[in-house]
């Protein structure tokens, strides 16, 4: 830390001398390709705002203070608005988007400039036959194996955004052990840590796991654990969807706790939440163990979205040892009418059903049947109405009928949770949702793809008053930067990477609604991404400045 901050005061002195004239010599004539002009300064520390321009040549803030006398190539207008580095997404799933369309307006519009993905699963690696079985999935003919070939494959068609990849727990267990609900042997297990070798040494930022989902909820901690350690050795973090949020939240975070001590490496907690009636009001009890394992001197953090309702697959509703095997063998076992009766007698006293509320506690967005579309952003007691059967027959209808799972909003936490969790200063946020493009912006979505970081600054920091702004920023800049260990963005300082934003504090907000959701966030005015101008005056450019953001070198870190 010393060292950074050394080197960073180093950079403002000499990009000082740049600006600054010599005594006794005149000015110095020096042209910044973008100035942002006439700001009001939030750096992403959480210090005070402070009014000063903005230079940048190339990817990189040179200069930070008066400005005016300095002529530059692009300049923008930020009079009346606040200049702050570009926010940070811990968990975002736009990596496949982009692939659509690499503009992501939906994430821009927020004042997004990097995303974090790979929640559990990552694009790759891949075995030959997943990477056979995929492409025939796909009409655009692109193909991949390794996570590698992923992100080559993402830069070379170009992106607005940066992206930073974890390999996901889930994609070595697969590869090795298919979906089936056992350990692995010794050799497995050694062939499962090459792989996540492999992809630590493509650039990953770290590990990451998903522990409600096959197949990673049959790993054992200690498989976990070992995982964890080849990404440490390579300076890599942990970042874990916990394996329970509901009734034994405790137990799950014993569970991240003792992997990020034996493995030696950073925790992050994916979408902190308590979920389920029955556990609102327990979030005290969780930041409290949160907070004795910090002084514990564990490093652990975590970061939410800013809604009470969260959003995955409609089976998610469904008994763990019925997915074993994967969403074809699930759909096959619906035809077994022993298995089947067993299925539905299991959803309507599962922890996951009963902590919704029920049936009316979820509401139904995507549905891959074409015949059954109409149910899309219906509540299930609806689409059950509509069917003219039972909730629990509804699903298992939309189950059969649907060559992978539909989606699903669900609506399972409370809003003094959400507001207690967003107090503290090592929470940040991550939308846990791709920017929505193409075809997708005709079906329902989560609010979150179009609002999360303008509610945050918006409804909780400017309306609630539960933070300062400049908190606020310092949350989806620094906070979540040093979360992935991306030293060189996350403020506004010579030196530091050009990812900027500039926008109105009294404007911005966010509009989506779970009724409505596909309105962008008002109130960014300019997006810029290593430099280049994504999003100019209210209107999005043609640019793709976006960059993989591999894991960075550090000293003793194995490469």
């Amino acid at each position: 830390m010393r060292r950074r901050l050394l080197r960073l005061a180093c950079l403002a002195l000499l990009a000082a001398c740049a600006t600054a004239p010599r005594r006794g010599a005149p000015p110095l004539e020096v042209k910044f390709d973008l100035k942002i002009s006439g700001g009001r300064v939030i750096d992403g520390t959480g210090a005070p705002w402070f009014r000063a321009d903005v230079g940048v040549r190339g990817d990189t803030i040179v200069a930070v203070g008066d400005l005016s006398a300095v002529p530059a190539a692009v300049v923008l207008d930020a009079a009346g608005q606040a200049v702050a580095p570009g926010f940070i997404d811990l968990l975002g799933w736009s990596h496949q988007a982009a692939l659509v369309d690499p503009h992501l307006e939906g994430k821009v519009r927020q004042g997004v400039t990097t995303e974090a993905t790979g929640e559990g699963f990552s694009p790759g690696p891949l075995t030959a036959a997943q990477a056979a079985e995929q492409a025939a999935t796909r009409s655009d003919g692109l193909t991949w194996r390794t996570l590698g070939d992923f992100m080559r494959l993402l830069e070379r068609r170009g992106t607005a955004l940066n992206f930073a990849f974890f390999v996901g727990a889930s994609n070595p267990r697969a590869m090795v052990l298919g979906l089936a609900d056992r350990d692995p042997t010794p050799e497995e297990m050694a062939a499962m840590e090459a792989i996540v070798e492999q992809a630590m040494g493509d650039g990953a930022v770290g590990l990451s796991t998903s522990l409600i989902y096959v197949p990673a909820v049959f790993a054992e901690t200690a498989e976990i654990v070992r995982l964890a350690r080849v990404a440490a050795r390579h300076g890599g973090v942990y970042f874990t969807h916990l394996r329970d949020e509901a009734d034994e939240i405790g137990e799950a975070l014993d569970e991240a706790f003792r992997i990020g001590r034996e493995a030696a490496i950073p925790v992050n907690v994916w979408h902190l939440k308590v979920s389920g009636k029955q556990n609102w009001g327990r979030m005290p009890e969780v930041v409290e163990k949160i907070e004795a394992a910090r002084r514990e001197g564990l490093d652990v953090a975590a970061n939410v979205y800013p809604y009470t309702a969260s959003a995955t697959s409609l089976t998610a509703l469904v008994p763990v040892w019925a997915l074993e095997g994967g969403y074809k063998v699930f759909r096959e076992r619906l035809r077994d009418p022993a298995q089947r009766q067993r299925i539905a007698a299991e959803i309507p006293t599962s922890n996951f059903y009963l902590r919704v509320g029920g049936a009316e506690g979820v509401l139904v967005t995507s549905v891959p049947a074409p015949e059954l579309a109409a149910h899309r952003g219906r509540r299930l007691p609806e689409v059950a109405a509509a069917m003219g059967v039972e909730p629990v027959e509804a699903l298992l209808r939309l189950y059969e009928a649907s060559p992978h799972s539909p989606g699903a909003i669900y609506f399972s936490m409370h809003e003094d949770d959400l507001r207690t969790a967003l107090r503290q200063p090592w929470v940040s946020l991550g939308a846990d949702s791709s920017a929505v493009v193409g075809a997708a912006r005709n079906e329902p979505a989560h609010p979150r793809a179009y609002g999360t970081f303008p509610r945050l600054l918006g409804r909780y920091a400017r309306d609630e008053g539960l933070m300062t702004l400049e908190e606020a920023v310092r949350r989806v800049t620094s906070q979540a930067a040093s979360r992935l260990k991306l030293w060189d963005r996350g403020m506004v300082r010579p030196g530091m990477k050009a990812d900027l934003v500039v926008f109105d504090p009294a404007g911005i907000r966010d509009v989506a609604t779970f009724e409505d959701p596909h309105h962008f966030s008002e109130g960014v005015l300019h997006v810029v991404v290593n430099g280049a101008p994504v999003l100019r005056d209210g209107a999005m450019t043609a640019a793709l400045p976006g960059r993989v953001l591999r894991r960075p070198l550090c000293k003793g870190c194995k490469d």
